[in-house]
């Protein structure tokens, strides 16, 4: 994937997306922007700045949903293991 494919990308088709996908994608934006550095056209670069803040907020909250997850198996399984030990 390249940054032109990132930006063409919706918000609907980017939450669709793994949090590794996620992950990669703002490692690529990162990598523009540190190679590219003052090179880049500043209506582009603020462009790729927006999609990687998008990225960001759909990869919080992926992760704030996987807390939630882990959190209730954590209490299921303790629940569980309480009828074990009485």
């Amino acid at each position: 994937m390249n940054i032109e494919e990132i930006l063409k990308m919706s918000k609907t088709e980017l939450k669709k997306l793994s949090f590794k996908d996620i992950s990669n994608m703002l490692d690529l934006i990162s990598q523009t922007f540190q190679k590219s550095g003052n090179d880049l056209d500043i209506e582009y670069a603020l462009e790729i700045y927006k999609k990687g803040l998008d990225l960001l907020i759909i990869a919080k909250e992926k992760l704030t949903i996987a807390k939630e997850e882990k959190e209730k198996i954590d209490k299921k399984f303790e629940e569980i293991k309480s009828k074990f030990e009485s």
